[in-house]
């Protein structure tokens, strides 16, 4: 087909388009042709000139002038502008960035951060791969959409706007949201167009996928627990009935289990030197201590016997065992029982009280329902759970062993030690000179007792413990025969389970005095320490993938369709607009004769419409 018209007085500087330099000088020519068309001293490039072109010279790439004269271009086509090399190796490469996010994500997912050369961290990598991906990405995306505007003007005849349009939304989501606003071009226009817009998400998304959580592992620093397996602390006491006495931390142990408010176990000291630490369980020699409700056992004790009236209100309250109220005015007591070696206790037991009591817990006050508890405190195997959390120590006793076997009449007193069969078969003991020291001390130290409000000479002595008491519903003045029987009063009116807690802290301290003893065997435990791990959220990585895969199918189609129409692959090159050749008559250049503005003349080149012929140029409709 022969090269569009051009008409003979239509020149550049008619559409506003002549340079303000000197003459464009042809190749092949001297000098360049002057042009007789000047507008004032604005020098132009005429086009009055008509240029034709053979096939021949078309196929070797040079130009014939009407003088016969020949200008040679070579092949200045270049692979890009021949071929989708490069868009392909683009999208090969991000492609392969978006693969090498995944597959570093999946390799460290729920691993510990790695530590790289330079501070380089996983997040450096990622942002890295990101980056790479979002720029080869954008290639054929751009190019993609800029082609479909040759194929545009190819198919169809189009506005001379829309040029603009495409190269717009080739270059960035401002230009793509016009572009499937006004939807020039259909489907593969607006799909490429959303894709550019998408991809702005790339980033955000790829660096959502990775989140840092903190988590303990197992370190190689210290942790060691104490644990009894047997009990030597004695001394010699000539004072004493058996000639044994407790060590002093033994009796401060129980004294802090009676007296002190603050955990029993505070004393309790384990190794653990990065504050979380936890150990298998253990057995350990321990102390145990039980109560339970005798009430149903109570009855009415009179000393002197019943009155002759039949009226007991007097009268005190008494156990089968000899435990007892004396009279209506005392309103507790604390009865103690030994073991000795005729009797027919465990061997392991080594203490029994007996508390009696005639005010409940809660109610009016002097409301009277009398009560009994039984608390047993004995020597126990422990199998013990223990923890050190944030520097806090915690246990939890799963199970606990005793010794049920009753002391032999015909035996020797003192000839044995206290044996117990741990759950694991070995065997842990207290020696039988600690355990008459403790048991000597106990016996002064757990003297009966009661709590009375009659300040009679009688029950008044110069060792009592006078308390004004506001506790409970017990109120008024109280008369208490020892420390002892004071303090598990107040627990009991205190707190709902004031003389068990009472017991059972007594025994915990008694347990840490067994295990803090020289000599304890250390079991090695495990030391936790913070560490920041990866955790991948996989549900974030969807959007990468999908405008990857959105890219590949965009560009696909793209070059099966210029291949179909057989556009020229111009793609994004402004030089083409300059080869095609604007076919305009001499009408429609006096359309935009005058216009001075962009605007202006955007708004005529609106209403020109121009169609893109079968040799590669733009012939006007």
């Amino acid at each position: 087909m022969a090269a569009p018209y051009l008409h003979p007085q239509s020149s550049f500087s008619e559409v506003g388009l002549a340079p303000n330099t000197g003459a464009v000088e042809e190749p092949s020519r001297a000098s360049p042709p002057k042009d007789t068309n000047k507008r004032g001293q604005s020098p132009t490039v005429s086009l009055t000139e008509t240029w034709t072109s053979s096939p021949a010279s078309t196929q070797q790439g040079s130009f014939k002038e009407k003088n016969g004269s020949r200008t040679s271009f070579g092949r200045s086509s270049t692979t890009s502008e021949t071929t989708w090399f490069p868009e392909v190796v683009c999208l090969i490469i991000g492609f392969a960035s978006i693969g090498a996010i995944i597959g570093v994500l999946a390799h460290y997912n729920d691993r510990t951060l790695p530590q790289w050369p330079y501070s380089i961290t996983l997040n450096t990598i990622i942002a890295l791969l990101t980056a790479l991906a979002n720029g080869t990405l954008a290639v054929p995306l751009s190019n993609g959409i800029s082609q479909l505007k040759w194929d545009r003007f190819k198919k169809d005849r189009t506005v001379l706007t829309d040029m603009d349009l495409f190269d717009q939304a080739s270059r960035g989501p401002l230009g793509a949201f016009n572009l499937i606003a006004r939807a020039p071009g259909r489907m593969m226009g607006s799909f490429g167009a959303s894709i550019t817009i998408l991809a702005f998400a790339l980033g955000p998304f790829s660096q959502q996928v990775a989140t840092y959580q903190n988590r303990m592992v197992g370190t190689d620093k210290i942790a060691k627990l104490p644990v009894a397996v047997n009990y030597t602390g004695v001394l010699p006491g000539d004072s004493s009935s058996n000639g044994y006495v407790p060590i002093l931390p033994m009796k401060a142990a129980v004294y802090n289990g009676l007296f002190a408010e603050s955990n029993p176990l505070n004393p309790f000291a384990v190794t653990c030197e990065t504050g979380n630490c936890t150990w298998p369980a253990v057995d350990t020699l321990a102390v145990c201590s039980s109560c339970i409700d005798v009430t149903s056992m109570m009855s009415r004790y009179c000393p002197n016997g019943v009155p002759a009236n039949g009226d007991v209100s007097t009268c005190g309250w008494q156990l089968p065992n000899g435990a007892m109220l004396n009279t209506s005015t005392d309103v507790f007591s604390m009865t103690s029982y030994l073991p000795s070696p005729y009797g027919l206790q465990p061997y392991t037991t080594i203490l029994e009280l007996y508390f009696l009591g005639t005010e409940a817990q809660s109610g009016p006050p002097l409301n009277y329902n009398p009560w009994a508890r039984q608390c047993t405190l004995e020597y126990c195997v422990q199998t013990i759970e223990t923890a050190v959390v944030d520097g806090t120590l915690s246990q939890n006793v799963t199970q606990t062993t005793t010794n049920s076997t009753t002391v032999n009449v015909g035996s020797t007193n003192g000839t044995l030690p206290v044996s117990i069969t741990s759950p694991n078969g070995s065997s842990v003991f207290i020696s039988e000179a600690a355990a008459l020291g403790i048991q000597s001390w106990f016996s002064d130290l757990f003297m009966n007792g009661s709590a009375s409000r009659n300040a009679s000479a009688t029950v008044v002595k110069d060792q009592s413990v006078i308390v004004n008491l506001t506790v409970g519903i017990s109120s008024g003045t109280t008369y208490f025969d020892t420390d002892i029987v004071q303090t598990f009063y107040w627990d009991y009116y205190e707190y709902a389970d004031g003389i068990g807690q009472a017991m059972t802290d007594l025994a915990t301290a008694m347990t840490v005095a067994f295990r803090t003893f020289n000599g304890v065997d250390k079991i090695p435990g495990t030391a936790y320490g913070l560490e920041v791990h990866l955790r991948v959220r996989w549900s974030w990585i969807v959007v990468p993938v999908l405008i990857v895969l959105c890219t590949i199918l965009f560009l696909a189609m793209v070059i099966f369709n210029a291949n179909r129409h057989k556009v020229p692959l111009w793609k994004g090159n402004a030089l083409a607009v300059m080869f095609c050749g604007m076919g305009l008559d001499h009408d429609s250049r006096k359309l935009f004769r005058g216009k001075q503005s962009l605007k202006e003349r955007m708004d005529v080149a609106k209403h020109v419409r121009v169609q893109l012929d079968g040799q590669g140029n733009m012939a006007a409709i």
